[in-house]
């Protein structure tokens, strides 16, 4: 991923409100992003959000970059163990297949 930490928020967010898989899901997701470092929570439409999340995801900016470009589904991530999900569960993979239907502008 060639973004910044200042930039992965604001680009998940607008790939988020673009995205209708995202708004389906109905979440409200924090992300923990390591190497590098960002730390944000996007509510049900895609916007950037203080209020508590219903679920975390943890994950290195190369795999959130892998899922969001397509080469590696969301299934396969959490089976390799390339992320952390806290959730209820169905509702973590409709926000992981919503994830993998993003497009992020670098």
């Amino acid at each position: 991923m060639d973004l910044s930490p200042e930039e992965i928020p604001n680009a998940l967010a607008a790939a988020a409100q673009a995205a209708p898989a995202w708004q389906a899901a109905g979440a409200t997701v924090r992300f923990v992003v390591t190497e590098p470092a960002a730390e944000f929570t996007l509510d049900p439409r895609g916007a950037l959000t203080d209020a508590e999340p219903t679920h975390v995801l943890r994950i290195a900016a190369a795999d959130l970059d892998a899922l969001t470009s397509g080469r590696r589904t969301f299934l396969r991530t959490v089976t390799a163990r390339r992320v952390a999900a806290h959730g209820p569960v169905m509702q973590t993979f409709a926000v992981g297949q919503a994830l993998t239907a993003f497009s992020l502008q670098h």
